[in-house]
């Protein structure tokens, strides 16, 4: 018989029970956040251990990261499949049918926090089923043992398509990445210290802000930040210090054919380098371009035999054993029947009606989805804020509109993403309009970030008073702590919020001092 994760209350004792649909960063977010302000949370995770995707499993229709993928969590060690979740009307609650149980659990509210990256998106290729090889999603890929001397193509061209290459080699004969757009390649770190701490509040709302404003000057702003960072030459990064073995018994090699020239040319003349906004983080993949480990090459226009692929500029690629397609997910919402979709056009698929891509409006007292919303900023600290939010509007401390209210901001961002995706086939499904989504989060969370970051007069009392603070939180480390540093009379403020922003602005100087003009 199953039985929950974890259950437990915390703050004050309630009776209102709450069911948390995954244990990934947004569900163990929900977990933390609703059992601070009292309310009786169930955790169900169907994987055997808590933490989403950064949590290997070896089952090819489950996203996770692979063996290689290095990371630190608590783990409890259980399975739960649900099954559906249904409504029950005449009592008001949400039905968890379970594998295994005849009858339902019933609960007052459910944090559907499944996760964004679970229905992979597979692309139609002509002739695929002349094909003989290996045609799989990304998401059935786990390790690059499984492709040893094998010739290996590598569809798409985002962090999963680079990672996924850059793993093959030292394993596959021969690596080929397919793409069509390209892509603005920065490292992970540089002399000026790792990404995410190059892109600090300030800068992240002053590109928010312009991207909802005034576009054009946004893509100049963003442009210029990312040129700061982006590898130029295709030999930039073969001194890298970090990385798989692969890659590292790869460095300093290069093309037996190639010259000191060839060095030197631009990442544009390697295919590699896109005219667009789309960027990537990856250390090793134009380095590994550069010696020959990879092939950057087209898209694929169609399969033309058993182990044979023409691409979109008409040359053909033979002995093909697999095509590795890293194109993509969508959330899936097939647990939740009763939640409500838009079709906008068949070019399109059908959007999800979620208020702030979290409330349906219908049940937005009792039912919040955490797996929609796409951000351009950290990921774990943004499922946080999503928490924070729900947990303030259950709790009665922050409110949302009238129902009429929150269906007419569904329609207008509806029709905004679907512009978006129609002018831009390469944008997210569920992406934002960051910067009224993310007042709006930081608002009903309770953060104060907007009010004490601002220019109002809580903004510049706090500059007066705390001038290195507040450039540390401005200009700095963008560390999650400073969500709790605030005291709003919503969430509660962390008494060592103070100590832990200056503790990692002072460690990452020590370990990345800033040149300072003599």
């Amino acid at each position: 018989m199953s039985r929950p994760l974890l259950s437990s209350r915390g703050g004050q004792p309630t009776t209102v029970k709450v069911a948390v649909i995954g244990a990934g960063p947004a569900g163990l977010s929900s977990l933390k956040e609703l059992r601070e302000v009292g309310f009786d949370v169930t955790v169900y995770e169907r994987r055997s251990e808590v933490g989403g995707i950064f949590t290997f499993s070896d089952d090819s229709t489950v996203t996770s990261a692979t063996d290689w993928t290095r990371s630190q969590l608590s783990k409890y060690i259980f399975n739960t499949i649900i099954k559906v979740i249904t409504r029950d009307h005449d009592n008001a609650k949400w039905l968890i049918h379970l594998e295994g149980q005849t009858d339902p659990v019933p609960f007052d509210k459910v944090v559907f926090a499944s996760g964004s990256e679970t229905k992979s998106i597979m692309p139609v290729i002509e002739g695929h089923d002349e094909f003989e090889g290996q045609f799989l999603h990304g998401q059935a890929y786990k390790s690059p043992v499984d492709f040893k001397d094998k010739n290996v193509v590598v569809l798409g061209m985002g962090n999963s398509a680079a990672d996924t290459a850059s793993e093959l080699t030292g394993y596959a004969s021969k690596v080929y990445l397919s793409h069509r757009r390209g892509a603005k390649i920065v490292p992970r770190s540089n002399e000026e210290g790792p990404m995410d701490t190059f892109f600090s509040w300030n800068k992240i709302r002053l590109c928010f802000w312009a991207e909802h404003h005034v576009p054009s000057l946004f893509q100049l702003v963003v442009n210029g930040l990312i040129k700061r960072r982006t590898i130029k030459r295709c030999d930039a990064e073969s001194d890298s210090g970090s990385g798989s073995d692969s890659v590292e018994a790869n460095k300093g090699l290069s093309r037996p054919d190639s010259t000191d020239d060839e060095a030197e040319k631009p990442v544009s003349e390697w295919g590699l380098e896109g005219d667009g906004g789309h960027v990537i983080c990856s250390d090793h993949l134009v380095p590994l371009v550069r010696q020959g480990k990879i092939r950057s090459v087209r898209g694929i226009r169609r399969f033309t035999g058993p182990r044979s692929l023409e691409l979109d500029d008409g040359s053909v690629l033979d002995e093909i054993d697999a095509v590795i397609a890293c194109t993509g997910y969508r959330p899936d919402f097939s647990l939740l029947p009763d939640l409500t979709f838009t079709q906008w056009g068949d070019d399109v698929p059908a959007l999800p009606d979620l208020f702030q891509n979290i409330f349906p409006p219908a049940y937005a007292d009792s039912l919040a989805c955490l797996n929609y919303g796409i951000v351009t900023e950290g990921a774990a600290p943004f499922r946080e804020l999503q928490a924070m939010a729900v947990a303030q509007v259950w709790a009665g401390r922050s409110s949302l509109p009238s129902r009429e209210a929150m269906e007419r901001q569904v329609g207008d961002y509806q029709r905004w993403l679907t512009w978006r995706m129609r002018v831009a086939p390469a944008t997210y499904f569920g992406k934002g309009r960051m910067h009224p989504w993310m007042e709006f989060l930081h608002r009903t969370a309770g953060t104060g970030m907007y009010e004490y970051m601002g220019w109002g007069w809580r903004g510049w009392w706090f500059w007066l008073r705390e001038r290195k603070l507040c450039g540390m939180i401005g200009w700095g480390v963008y560390s999650p702590h400073m969500y709790r540093l605030f005291e709003t009379g919503k969430r509660s403020a962390w008494a060592g919020a103070r100590e832990a922003i200056i503790r990692v602005n002072e460690e990452r100087e020590r370990a990345f001092p800033r040149k300072r003009k003599s």
